[in-house]
């Protein structure tokens, strides 16, 4: 019987197959990369008019400027400072 896994134990299982000595920015990039049920646009409410704004206003930018972009790692460090 095939069982659907569920977020927690996609997590377990990937943490089960990286290295012990792996850093915590490695886990992070692998967690940010499963895919579940738990995960699809589906489930997720529609965003509204202002977000969608937003994000539209953000590519803009980044299309325009795109030497502002910041690498997930650099952002991560800075809000850890």
């Amino acid at each position: 019987m095939e069982m659907i896994m569920g977020a927690k134990e996609a997590v377990r299982a990937l943490l089960d197959r990286l290295p012990d000595d792996c850093e915590l920015e490695e886990v992070i990039e692998q967690i940010l990369k499963l895919e579940g049920p738990w995960s699809s646009e589906a489930e997720l409410p529609p965003l509204t008019q202002a977000q969608r704004d937003a994000i539209d206003e953000s590519m803009d930018h980044l299309e325009r400027h795109p030497e502002s972009a910041v690498p997930w790692r650099e952002a991560l460090e800075r809000l850890r400072r």
